[in-house]
């Protein structure tokens, strides 16, 4: 028997079935040195913003990530599309105005969120960096996204991100879809750095066997199911699952070996 309930001869029957189920329904509390706020806090707020990344701080995240683009005069902004459309509103590239220029512009994510947020704008490295310092315990994920890559080079992404970060260096983890730029940044002496799969198998591969990643991120759905993986992190650094929306899942991935797990929700994951 799983459980002990003691004497329960004067219980209701009922009543101590419950309690049973309960016992056997509740999912152990996750903790925060195991959870990352993807692009903040952004199940409530506009993602990668200095907002979400604060609320995301505020809820307990130890662990935030963030993704880069850069602007036309090639300043590290905090923004995942390419295009402004989805969270600003507007029918342009990220890549057609300066830093100054795209701070002045909305980032509130119209079609989810309406209008709540339209007074949050577009936020700069160098603003989150401001964020991540007074929070010491505090580690910054960085994802530097392909589109730019592309179209300015990996050096300068690079430089002009990792000149940014360099006030928090040693809790600043450089992520990307692109393998190369990961494995530039590590032989170059880049702190932590580490992949982000683009599918499973790639993981038992030369090229990300040679980055020797920190860390190693991952779309869950992409594990297969008979896959071991615990004897990976001597291999890939940490494991990191997203995006993982829920405890139950959280602790279906742990058992599995999943040694993190990304998340737009932290604050639910955190309760």
């Amino acid at each position: 028997m799983p459980y002990s309930l003691g004497n329960t001869r004067n219980t209701d029957p009922l009543a101590s079935w419950n309690i049973i189920l309960t016992l056997q329904n509740t999912d152990p509390k996750l903790s925060a040195d195991r959870l990352v706020a993807h692009r903040g806090l952004q199940a409530a707020y506009p993602e990668n913003t200095a907002l979400s990344v604060r609320k995301a701080i505020d809820a307990g995240a130890l662990y935030v990530e963030i993704d880069i683009q850069l602007s036309l005069d090639q300043q590290p902004m905090v923004y995942h599309d390419i295009s402004l459309k989805r969270v600003s509103g507007q029918d342009r590239l990220i890549s057609s105005l300066n830093r100054n220029e795209l701070m002045s512009v909305p980032a509130y994510e119209p079609e989810r969120l309406n209008e709540e947020f339209i007074d949050e704008s577009i936020s700069s490295l160098a603003q989150v960096v401001e964020i991540i310092l007074s929070h010491p315990a505090v580690t910054l994920f960085v994802e530097l996204k392909e589109e730019s890559i592309a179209e300015f080079g990996a050096e300068i992404m690079l430089a002009n991100v990792c000149e940014v970060l360099e006030p928090i260096r040693d809790r600043a983890v450089l992520i990307s879809f692109d393998y190369s730029i990961i494995g530039t940044a590590k032989a170059n002496g880049w702190p932590q750095a580490g992949p982000v799969l683009l599918e499973w198998s790639h993981i038992h591969s030369d090229q990300i066997t040679a980055i020797a990643g920190d860390y190693t991120f991952v779309d869950y759905k992409l594990i297969p199911e008979a896959e071991k993986l615990e004897k990976l992190d001597s291999l890939t650094g940490k494991l990191v699952a997203y995006e993982v929306g829920t405890v139950q899942l959280a602790n279906q991935l742990a058992e599995r070996g999943v040694a993190m797990f990304e998340t737009f929700d932290i604050a639910s994951l955190l309760k």
